[in-house]
């Protein structure tokens, strides 16, 4: 470990200046602070606040889940309608997928391995 020395400061007008700022700063301060009021509002205010939020995100949670699903019910039954109707299209549309997939997730590593 070094040994560190403190220099005194040059000129004694400095410091003298910088602890009447410091000593103005804190008087500002302490007038700012007995002429404005603080106000510290009611427990209850975010109590309410804190269950109306609450209940706002239980909606959102059921509505998104109503949506889920719905939207899940659908896609199942239509793959298994177009499964046993129509086999055909059912394998050349899982065919037509996986082709898409692959090829997106061979774009986005040859990005990723090329830094673009």
């Amino acid at each position: 470990m070094t040994n560190r020395k403190v220099l005194p400061l040059e000129h004694e007008h400095q410091d003298e200046k910088y602890q009447a700022a410091l000593k103005q700063l804190k008087d500002g301060l302490g007038s700012l602070e007995e002429n404005i009021p603080v106000y510290t509002p009611d427990l209850q205010y975010f109590e309410q606040l804190a269950v109306e939020q609450k209940q706002t995100m239980r909606k959102k949670l059921m509505r998104d889940l109503a949506i889920f699903t719905v939207v899940g019910l659908l896609v199942v039954s239509s793959v298994l309608f177009m499964l046993y109707q129509l086999p055909a299209a059912f394998f050349i549309l899982q065919g037509i997928v996986t082709l898409i997939i692959f090829a997106y997730s061979t774009v986005s590593y040859v990005k990723q391995v090329n830094g673009t």
